[in-house]
């Protein structure tokens, strides 16, 4: 018996050591083979949910043949997951995005350039620091803790410069606000 499938058996049985060893044995193979198909992030992703599940599910899995091939496989399978959900999301943004472009009027195109334009020059006027953290709460969809640990501040200093970004756009827009 080969000792991957020796593994196996002990994660089957729920030891969480030798799940361990697995996952520390095919990372780096299966992260290089998903990076084929992925970019990095995406690709640890893939990976770490591959292996995840084989630790969820492993009272119900049964290998059949070698545990690199079942791995390779469950890889690539997510990873042309991912990629089919990629296409079918641009696809569907790309059709809203035509939607709302046919559905709006010359006029209206001509109030959000000028919206648009307005609130870039509005960030632009922020400080850098309160810039960033807006942009990765709005933009990036970060949480306030998230911006705090990769700024190296405190949770409530993020809060602060929001809220001041917030304030000073709330005062550049004070005229379309009140129409």
């Amino acid at each position: 018996m080969t000792e991957d499938k020796q593994l196996i058996l002990q994660i089957r049985n729920g030891d969480r050591g030798a799940f361990d060893r697995l996952f520390r044995r095919w990372y780096p193979t299966l992260l290089a083979y998903a990076c084929h198909y992925l970019p990095r992030e995406d690709a640890e992703d893939v990976v770490q949910d591959v292996m995840s599940s084989l630790w969820t599910n492993s009272g119900n899995i049964v290998i059949k043949g070698e545990t690199g091939p079942y791995l390779h496989a469950a890889v690539r399978n997510r990873c042309l997951n991912c990629l089919e959900h990629s296409v079918v999301d641009k696809r569907y943004h790309s059709s809203v995005r035509q939607s709302v472009i046919d559905a709006v009027s010359i006029e209206d195109q001509t109030s959000v350039r000028e919206l648009s334009s307005l609130l870039s020059d509005a960030l632009e006027a922020l400080p850098p620091e309160q810039r960033e953290a807006f942009r990765k709460s709005r933009s990036e969809g970060l949480k306030y803790s998230q911006i705090a640990a990769e700024s190296k501040v405190s949770v409530k200093t993020v809060e602060y410069r929001i809220s001041q970004a917030l304030r000073k756009l709330r005062f550049a827009f004070a005229d379309y606000l009140h129409k």
